[in-house]
């Protein structure tokens, strides 16, 4: 690729990494991780099933954020759209960043108890009763 781009795809490829591995961490791991804990948790009665359009809304406006802006890149300087089209490093990154993001609560579980964690926090008003997760949802926020 170095020899076919030059210096450029030391630049490129990153910057695809960064952009797959953002969006991606936006877009997929609610959905991936977040909507089959939410089903449990609102079939045990543990959680209302007000949860769904919480936790869907928000990548749901991430995909037309995205949409938007590669419609407007193509309708305004459709040149630079065809350059990042064609721009193998580019594309080789943002694969490598979304590759990264959905293989990484399968890697450690590390990344999925902080996931549980962050799920706790971001939708804790949707509990209906005291369960664990709530307990220590508020132990945290006590101390």
């Amino acid at each position: 690729m170095l020899k076919m781009q030059g210096i450029s795809a030391l630049v490129w490829l990153p910057l695809g990494f960064a952009i797959g591995l953002f969006v991606t961490a936006h877009v997929a791991l609610p959905i991936m991780l977040g909507l089959p804990r939410a089903i449990r948790l609102v079939s045990r009665g543990a959680m209302r099933p007000g949860v769904y359009a919480r936790l869907l809304a928000i990548p749901i406006l991430w995909l037309i954020a995205v949409f938007g802006m590669l419609f407007l890149v193509g309708f305004f300087c459709p040149s630079v759209a065809a350059r990042v089209e064609g721009d193998a490093a580019f594309n080789i990154g943002t694969w490598l960043g979304i590759f990264a993001i959905l293989l990484s609560p399968l890697s450690s579980k590390k990344s999925r108890s902080d996931f549980r964690e962050d799920f706790d926090r971001s939708y804790g008003q949707f509990y209906t009763t005291s369960s664990p997760a709530t307990e220590s949802l508020s132990r945290a926020r006590k101390g």
